[in-house]
């Protein structure tokens, strides 16, 4: 009887590690996402598809990073990865400046809706 339940124990051990790598996965096949969605049921945030230039240009600072880190000298390497760093900076800036531009229509239509409220004290 102890043995029957270790193995059932084992057994929801298993297929929930099996659920947890295909929620957490990428390059999913049909069936694995079709259980992503019925186990996630949308809440996630979608992955957004980035721009040819946006993947060329952190393709771009990552090759920067390794050629730095090949180097032999250590002050070659500190100030190669404090510009790459920079660099990195510049981008996710871009990225989240764009992302703004893209919500701000929302936000104005929220700031109307917030000015008719009035404050009771």
């Amino acid at each position: 009887m102890i043995m029957l339940i270790a193995a059932t124990l084992l057994y929801i051990l298993v297929i929930a590690i099996c659920i947890t790598v295909i929620v957490k996965g990428h390059s999913l096949n049909f069936i694995e996402k079709r259980i992503k969605n019925v186990v996630v049921k949308e809440t996630a945030v979608e992955d957004k598809d980035i721009s040819e230039k946006e993947y060329h240009q952190a393709y771009e600072i990552v090759d920067d990073l390794a050629v730095v880190l090949e180097c032999n000298n250590d002050m070659v390497k500190y100030n190669g990865v404090k510009s790459v760093f920079k660099r990195v900076e510049a981008f996710r800036d871009q990225k989240q400046h764009t992302e703004q531009e893209q919500t701000a229509p929302v936000a104005e239509k929220t700031k109307s809706k917030a000015a008719n409220l009035w404050v009771v004290k």
